[in-house]
Parts: C-alpha cells; structure tokens; sequence
C-alpha cells in the first residue's frame, strides 16, 4: 500500500492497488485517485475495488493499514448480499456498485455524512485531549500528591507528584488497582475506605500510613471526593495525599515533653498519675489489689557536694535508667521530684511487689559500685505499700508508702521496708 504525500482538502478517493482509474460514474461526484496515501487519524474515506475471490485478504489488509479512522467502502459490481454482508464482517464500513448511478450517489450521500459524524467526534476528542492535557499540566505542577480512580478501584490518572510519592512513574500507576502498587496490607486498607466512599458519597478524610518512594514509611492524611455523574451515580474517586509524617513528629517530640522528666527521661509526675488513674479504674473495676511504692536516692547531698552538680546530674540519669530497667513491663515508673521516685505494681501485690523492688534495690547498688559512686553515696531505700483501689485513693497508699520509705531511712538506708 502505498505511503506519502498529504490528501490536501479532500476526503473521499478511490484507492485501487492495481491502479485501476477512477469509474465515471465516481470521477463525475468529484471522487479522484490519491498519488500516494498518507496514513492519517483524521477521518478518510476509500472507495476500493476488491475483486471477490480476495475479499477477506483484502479487506483485513486494508483496514490494519488504513487505521480504525479509516472509512472503507468496497466497490465492486453485480454483488449480492451474503457477499454484501461477509465484506461488512470483514472490517468495510460500507459497499458499493460502481456502476449504478443510483447505488453511487447514495453511497457517497452516506459516506459524506457517516465523515461528518467522524470529524465532529474526531474534534471532540482533539477537544477533549487539549483539556486532558491542560488538567494534567495544572496538577503536575501541584506539589500535592493527586489521583483519580474509577469505580472499579482502577487508577485512571494522577500527577507527578503521586507517582513519585509512592517511587512509580505515572504508566506504573494508570491502568492499575492500589493492590499492584502498594504493599498488600496497606492496600486493603485504602480499598475498604474507597468501598465505604463509594457506597456512602460525599468526602473522605482520613489518616494512614504510606509507602514511600524507597521503601520509608510516611504518615498521610487522605482527603478523597467521590466523583458523580451526570445522572447522580457515583463514576469514581478523586484524592489527594497531605504528607504530615513531620508535623507527627512533632506531635510525638511535644507529647514525650509533656510527659518525661527532661533530665532522667524517666516519665514525670504528672504522667504518672495519668497513668495511674487508668489503672486503678482497671483495677476497682476488676476488684484487684496492687502494690505503690516510694524510692529515694541515699545521701544524694553528698554526690553534689563532694563530686558537683553535674556529677549528681549523671548519677541521677543513671540511677532512673537503672531502675526502669529492672522494674518489669507492666509496672510504672516515675521522677515524683529531686532524688525520688514512685512506682506502681498493677499486677502484683506487695509480697510479689517487694521481690522485684528488691531486684530493683540491688540493681542501683550493682550500677553505682560500677560508677565509682558508692565511696559517696549510690544505693536507693525504698518504702512499700499495698493498695486496694476499692477502700483508700492513690494518694493515701502513697502516704503509707511515704512513712515506709522513712522507716528505711532510718534503719539504715539500702533497704525495703513494707507499710504495716
């Protein structure tokens, strides 16, 4: 088939490969012979002479060079209608007898219009492309990660920014469901949450993790619209991501703060009874008992009086990473203030409590002997209490603790004494 040359203004030629000459009947309707065919998507017609015994090799031929924008009318003469109807299944958009006047201008009378048709959908869609591309160029340049999804959870179009985000080009990611770019546990999770908005409408906002470009985890919030059509139906989902991993962070920074003793890093007072105050629900509620217990640092003075403050300060992060250590998981502990610590034993009462304060007791004395510290000072007496949230608050076995503590002192320091 021969390539080349542009068709100028016309749309309608006679393409005959043996280069047989235009009918009369057609050169008189302004039909005229391409020197060469210039394979375009714009809508062409071709009156092609086929002789029957090649039809099928013909017409298949015809349309894979020709292209779907082709329009193909096959001319022959004294034709009849299953042979009519084998060149319709064959791919000819139309049939014609070039030697009936009659048959000739009805022909060309529906191949002008079936070409009129064609040109208005062909720039419709030229249309349609502009405005695509110029969409896609719009949200490219957004920094914000943006998708659109169809109904079928299939991804229909995103921006640079998306594709990026999840380490895809955007062919990686159109033609795709969130299951072929995404780890599995993460995208059954976003495909419940787009089956919700699909069924509800309206928007969706919500926070998740994401897989990032390389594998890192970032923290997102998610704001997605459900997309509706003319008739109401929901067609699809547009979303864009808001990538907050920093500002959790940041959020996590404030809240520890909050919460630690910026010197031991041990947690502070405050969280404590934060703490605390659930437990002890827990506990009323269960009908359990439980243990408190108060620990003081021994002759701590002495550490910032012969070694300096600093010294003490080292000491004292030492001696709350000690004890943290050896408390046990389950068990709370925290700075009350200066050289003192409370503790908390929610699973276990003061017999089973006293045991692991001990350990606790030895812990400090083992760390500071380590640290050169015990020539000064460097072991902990600890007071110990039982509790029972139905009959007395936090507060008063604390105080029990409290008079313990002193007991301890006073005994000899090093030591655990219990509330009687």
């Amino acid at each position: 088939m021969p390539r080349g040359a542009a068709h100028g203004d016309r749309e309608i030629f006679w393409l005959a490969v043996d280069s047989r000459p235009v009918p009369p009947l057609l050169a008189q309707c302004g039909v005229t012979a391409p020197l060469s065919v210039e394979i375009s998507d714009k809508p062409v017609a071709y009156l092609v002479p086929v002789e029957a015994v090649r039809l099928g090799h013909e017409v298949r031929e015809l349309r894979r060079t020709l292209g779907d924008h082709a329009y193909i009318v096959i001319a022959a003469q004294s034709l009849n209608a299953a042979w009519i109807a084998r060149a319709m299944a064959l791919g000819a958009d139309d049939v014609v007898d070039s030697a009936s006047e009659a048959d000739v201008l009805i022909c060309l009378a529906r191949t002008r219009r079936a070409l009129e048709r064609a040109r208005g959908a062909y720039h419709e869609q030229a249309h349609l492309a502009l405005e695509r591309d110029y969409l896609q160029a719009c949200i490219d340049n957004l920094p914000a990660p943006i998708f659109f999804k169809n109904a079928e959870g299939i991804y229909v179009g995103c921006n640079g920014a998306f594709a990026t985000f999840i380490g895809q080009t955007a062919d990686g990611v159109v033609g795709r469901s969130v299951f072929e770019v995404a780890p599995e546990a993460l995208a059954a999770r976003y495909q419940a949450a787009d089956d919700d908005l699909l069924v509800r409408g309206g928007t969706q906002v919500y926070e998740s993790e994401v897989c990032h470009s390389g594998g890192v985890s970032r923290h997102v919030v998610f704001h997605k619209a459900a997309m509706q059509g003319g008739d109401g139906r929901v067609r699809g989902i547009a979303g864009a991501i808001l990538d907050i991993t920093d500002r959790k962070m940041l959020e996590a920074r404030l809240i520890e703060a909050a919460e630690r003793d910026p010197l031991t890093n041990a947690y502070n007072r405050r969280k404590f009874f934060e703490l605390a105050e659930q437990i002890v629900d827990r506990a009323e509620n269960a009908g359990k008992t439980m243990a408190v217990a108060v620990i003081d640092v021994d002759q701590f003075k002495l550490i910032n009086d012969r070694l300096g403050h600093a010294e003490g300060d080292n000491a004292l992060r030492a001696i709350a990473a000690t004890l943290e250590n050896a408390i046990g998981p389950g068990n709370v502990i925290a700075r009350a203030g200066g050289e003192e610590f409370y503790a908390l034993f929610p699973e276990n009462r003061v017999t089973e409590a006293e045991q692991i304060a001990d350990n606790m007791r030895a812990a400090v004395e083992r760390s500071c002997r380590e640290m050169a510290l015990s020539a000064v000072a460097g072991t902990v007496s600890i007071g110990l209490a039982d509790f029972d949230p139905q009959t007395e608050d936090l507060d008063e076995a604390l105080k029990r603790a409290d008079d313990a503590l002193y007991q301890a002192k006073n005994s000899g320091r090093n030591r655990i004494c219990v509330a009687t």
